[in-house]
């Protein structure tokens, strides 16, 4: 078999967006494939009676079914219109597609930047706007003004001035003075009337286009933000806005029309902090009482990673009066149903991971992997189970490869069980003895299944033994399970030597001087803490990693919620408990060789964080090499340019090759 490549990740199709039609046997949906431009090109694709066929071939990813034979979509084709906003002009340029007749031809232009958009039943389009504070108002100047205003942003762009906090938000850059707005388009008339103040920061909607009723949470702030969204109820038809929870009480994950009653997804994080699970309530849009609905203790949504998706699609659906949602069970993610008095059952039981879906009466779509496949379309019965694979994307480029099986590893029970897997390297004979990686996951509310990893998939094609687990402080078995306030670096960290030890016992044939340990994110920061509290591993790769808490606290998009939180302490109160928990502060003890990895536009773990790490050990002697990205953010292996996830990957394998497998040379 051949061996998959470090590049051919640059072959992979991805799917995102999934919509399914009014017409029954019909969903849209995007495909994102790497262009040989160093970046990415996404089409819109359509499933119609089991075939899927391409609809467009510029770059298009955001759309909306107009009727069951028309799409409305955003692009950017017309030179004049590039043109317009190269000047530093603010349009959204939309286009109507029949799916059955041709080609699409432009509908209209909406003088703002358009992030999102919803069909009203009277035809108009209920808008979120990208909307600045001191320039997304030239669409309402006389010309003159206009150009004074646009002449004025030109001399700012080398000047970033910052009077608000958050002030950047990793992905997004600086977002001083920027909100999303809620608006209506009127095609008819060509107008826009915008629904929310200029300063309110909508963070989430739903429209119930029957009703004319939108429900959204955020937050009106001039200076500092409110972490804890407030929920209101918009009436579209008198333009009132009613406030149904006030803003610093919940942390509000969504919420949606339910039954006369609004259903939201909130937690007021009172015993397990932030990231506390949200419980489903139903809020009386007149009283504005609340019951709760199901007392949850489930991730909503998919916390299973890969470094084989892009972009997003939606994760659950209100179906007459039951709840559909894609929830993680430890290393997996099912689709589950709510009835109308909470109870929850599995609707559909998914040994992968579902990315994505839609509901088109008892039949759901699904954006998903399985059997150790890439991401492709399924269409599922839900009364049957049935589950039919309807794309084929990825077939052909994985089909003559060495694709390694996830094969399960238990290796505790108390105080909880624990497991994980490992990937046998390509060719592997028993009698021979083989190095090895360990990748340690994000999150920490992040989680590992058995779905394919390209790095992990590399790493074993050139013959390693790859190995991964979910510890304490993984997503997907409760907040117990999850909570590691306070505890950063103790029993997760006991968990991964263990986990290595049942590893290297199971597996006699890996040599256990030729271990190397890597990871990002959280991966990154239990990677930085094991190289200064073992010595056992050969070399390690610590990625947009975290390495002083109390540096990162002031630094950090979220560090200053979230920091203190995941610390149970904040500089003020309690420093030393913050300092014992950051890597740096064992630095002095590090022996092990150590490739870092960091994005200069990171804004989740800011290049400091790998900047500290790395002047600490090489000022001890260690040997260490850092690899900067320029114009990346804390994304990189999954959705950074192209060329620069080829180098990041070179990189860590390079490193790995020249500790791990000395004695092969």
């Amino acid at each position: 078999m051949k061996k998959i490549r470090l590049d051919q990740f640059t072959e992979y199709r991805f799917c995102s967006n999934l919509q399914a039609g009014a017409k029954p046997g019909t969903a849209a949906f995007v495909v994102t494939q790497a262009n040989g431009d160093n970046g990415y090109d996404n089409h819109l694709w359509l499933l119609e009676d089991g075939q899927v066929r391409q609809l467009t071939s510029f770059n298009e990813s955001n759309f909306i079914w107009e009727d069951e034979e028309t799409l409305l979509f955003a692009s950017l084709r017309d030179p004049k219109d590039k043109e317009a906003l190269a000047a530093g002009e603010e349009r959204t340029v939309f286009y109507r597609l029949n799916i059955h007749q041709g080609e699409a031809r432009k509908a209209m232009t909406i003088p703002y930047t358009v992030t999102g958009f919803k069909r009203m039943k009277d035809g108009r389009l209920l808008l979120t706007i990208r909307y600045h504070l001191d320039y997304s108002r030239m669409a309402e100047l006389p010309e003159q003004e206009k150009q004074t205003l646009l002449k004025k942003k030109k001399e700012e762009q080398d000047y970033q001035i910052v009077s608000e906090a958050p002030y950047y938000f990793d992905g997004a850059g600086f977002t001083n003075g920027l909100r999303s707005r809620l608006a209506v388009w009127d095609p008819k008339q060509g107008s826009v009337d915008f629904l929310t103040a200029p300063t309110f920061a909508v963070s989430g909607l739903e429209l119930e286009a029957e009703t004319n009723q939108v429900v959204f949470w955020g937050a009106d702030f001039t200076a500092v933000k409110e972490v804890k969204d407030g929920l209101y109820r918009l009436d579209l038809t008198t333009k009132t806005i009613d406030c149904l929870i006030e803003p610093g009480q919940m942390k509000i994950s969504f919420a949606q029309g339910y039954c006369g009653a609004i259903l939201a997804a909130m937690s007021a994080g009172g015993k397990y902090g932030a990231g506390e699970t949200p419980k489903l309530y139903l809020i009386d849009p007149q009283t504005k009482a609340r019951t709760l609905f199901n007392d949850n203790d489930a991730t909503f949504g998919n916390a299973v990673g890969t470094d084989c998706a892009f972009g997003g699609s939606a994760m659950k659906k209100i179906a007459s009066t039951d709840f559909y949602a894609v929830m993680t069970d430890a290393d997996h993610t099912p689709l589950f149903r709510f009835d109308s008095q909470g109870r929850r059952t599995e609707a559909l039981p998914f040994d992968g991971a579902i990315f994505g879906f839609d509901l088109q009466g008892d039949t759901a779509y699904l954006i998903a992997m399985k059997d150790m496949k890439l991401q492709e379309i399924y269409e599922a019965n839900l009364k049957t189970g049935e589950c039919v694979q309807r794309s084929h994307f990825n077939d052909a480029v994985l089909a003559e490869c060495y694709v390694a099986k996830p094969k399960r590893l238990d290796y505790a029970q108390t105080p909880d069980p624990l497991w994980g897997w490992v990937l046998e390297p390509k060719d592997y004979d028993p009698s021979k003895k083989y190095p090895a990686i360990l990748d340690i996951h994000g999150g920490p509310r992040g989680s590992y299944g058995t779905v394919f990893y390209h790095e992990m998939q590399l790493w074993a094609n050139e013959g390693y033994f790859v190995f991964f687990c979910n510890v304490h402080g993984s997503d997907g078995r409760g907040d117990a399970f999850a909570d590691l306030r306070g505890k950063f670096g103790t029993i997760d960290f006991d968990d991964f030597m263990q986990f290595t030890d049942a590893v290297l016992k199971a597996y006699p044939q890996i040599d256990a001087k030729r271990i190397g340990v890597t990871g990002g994110s959280y991966g990154g920061y239990m990677t930085n803490w094991i190289i200064g509290h073992t010595d056992r591993f050969a070399c390690a790769a610590s990625q947009r990693s975290i390495s002083n808490w109390v540096s990162e606290n002031m630094v950090s998009d979220i560090g200053f919620s979230f920091g203190n939180d995941q610390m149970d302490a904040t500089p003020w109160s309690d420093v030393n408990k913050i300092w014992d928990q950051s890597p740096l502060k064992a630095a002095d003890r590090c022996v092990t060789p150590t490739l870092f990895i960091h994005s200069f536009e990171d804004y989740r773990c800011p290049i400091q964080e790998g900047m500290q790490m790395y002047n600490a050990i090489v000022h001890h002697g260690v040997e260490a090499r850092m690899c900067l990205f320029k114009g990346e953010s804390h994304g990189l292996s999954r959705g950074g340019k192209p060329l620069h996830r080829i180098r990041r990957l070179q990189e860590i394998t390079d490193w790995m090759n020249r500790f791990c497998k000395q004695e092969e040379k």
